[in-house]
């Protein structure tokens, strides 16, 4: 009996470490802050492009961003808006819903 209970706990236990392996090689991990630096400095000065960029090609370079830019007159103030959920990753529970 108590074999059997090794067995079964030893096979649970693989399983959920091959899930696990699983898991770590498809979710995406954090960028470190020398990552991002590095990627900044390959884009170049984004922002100067964007300022001098065609109208119509901002706008598409926002829209596919998710970025909504409304600009306030009253107090001459832009409310920017991101919509995330286009480049949100999977969600993943090991053992299922909680």
């Amino acid at each position: 009996m108590v074999t059997a209970w090794i067995a079964q706990t030893q096979a649970e236990r693989a399983r959920a470490e091959t899930e696990l392996r699983t898991i770590a090689r498809t979710t995406p991990r954090r960028m470190s802050r020398g990552e991002i630096t590095t990627l900044v400095t390959a884009l170049g000065d984004i922002t100067t492009v964007l300022r001098n960029a065609d109208p119509a090609d901002k706008a598409e370079v926002y829209r596919q961003l998710g970025l909504r830019l409304n600009y306030q007159p009253e107090t001459q103030t832009v409310h920017a808006e991101v919509d995330l959920s286009a480049h949100r990753g999977v969600i993943v529970c090991v053992r299922g819903g909680t």
